[in-house]
C-alpha cells in the first residue's frame, strides 16, 4: 500500500487533463508537450489516457498535428469522475490495510477514515478540471515550469 490517498497514474491523469483544460477549444496537445510541462514520465501517459479516453472525457487524434483535447468541457468532468477511471474502487480501501474498506470491528481508524473518505470524495465530485485550471492560473508559476530562471545578484554584505 502506498502513503498517497491517490495512485501515481491518477495524479499524472489529473494533471495532464488540468493541462488540457487550459488549452483553447480545438487545440491537440501532444505527448512530449504533456509530459515536459507536467512532469509526467512519456511512458505513463498512454497508460492513463486509455481509460480516459474509453471513459469519453478525452479524444485523442493520431498524426501529424495529433495529440489529446477534453473530449466535453472542462467544467463537466469532475475529478472522481478521473480517479474513477484510473483507480476504480480504490478509494474504498481501508487506511491500514491492502484490502476493501468493511467491518468497523476490524480496523480501529475505520470511523476516522470513513468520515475523512466520505469528505473527500465529496471534494472530488464537487471540484471539476476547469476548476483546477482556474486555480492553477491564479497560483504563481513555480520555478520549474518557468521558461527560465530568473537572474539573481547577491550583493556583498
Amino acid at each position: 500500500m502506498s502513503n498517497n490517498i491517490l495512485s501515481k497514474p491518477c495524479s499524472y491523469a489529473i494533471r495532464a487533463m488540468a493541462h488540457l483544460a487550459e488549452q483553447p477549444p480545438g487545440k491537440f496537445s501532444n505527448s512530449q508537450e504533456i509530459c515536459d510541462q507536467e512532469n509526467i514520465p512519456r511512458s505513463f501517459l498512454g497508460k492513463v489516457f486509455l481509460p480516459l479516453c474509453r471513459a469519453r472525457m478525452l479524444r485523442s487524434l493520431r498524426g501529424a498535428g495529433g495529440g489529446y483535447e477534453l473530449a466535453v468541457p472542462p467544467d463537466q468532468i469532475r475529478l472522481l469522475s478521473i480517479v474513477q477511471a484510473i483507480d476504480g474502487a480504490q478509494l474504498n480501501d481501508c487506511i491500514l490495510e491492502d484490502h476493501p474498506c468493511g467491518n468497523p470491528r476490524e480496523c480501529m481508524l475505520h470511523p476516522m477514515w470513513a468520515a475523512v473518505r466520505e469528505q473527500f470524495v465529496d471534494y472530488l465530485n464537487r471540484t471539476t478540471v476547469a476548476d483546477l485550471a482556474r486555480m492553477r492560473k491564479s497560483m504563481p508559476l513555480p520555478l520549474a515550469h518557468a521558461d527560465h530562471a530568473p537572474e539573481v545578484i547577491l550583493a556583498p554584505r
